[in-house]
């Protein structure tokens, strides 16, 4: 099962592979920004990945413009969704 890492309180967390990001977050207590409800509409929840891009779904249109539309770099990914398909690093402007 992958393993995700957060930073910076370096908290890791076990998931089942297929899983969404923003509910690996979740699981782990962490506070996810979400205005939407997981509705992917809001992109709120963008996280930064620091390590393991390879190992999370492919980035949808829909996702790639969400990124855009913010102004956030396109090798970010939108949480609720980016599914998780082995181990990552990752952190968000706001933890």
């Amino acid at each position: 099962m992958p393993i995700v890492t957060f930073f910076p309180s370096g908290q890791t967390i076990q998931v089942e592979q297929g899983s969404l990001l923003f509910d690996a977050a979740v699981k782990a207590g962490l506070p996810v920004a979400s205005s939407c409800n997981t509705e992917n509409v809001c992109g709120r929840c963008n996280m930064q990945i620091l390590k393991g891009l390879e190992n999370l779904s492919f980035q949808s249109e829909q996702e790639v413009k969400l990124l855009q539309r913010d102004k956030n770099p396109t090798t970010d990914r939108i949480s609720c969704m980016t599914r998780i398909v082995g181990d990552c690093t990752v952190t968000t402007r706001y933890w």
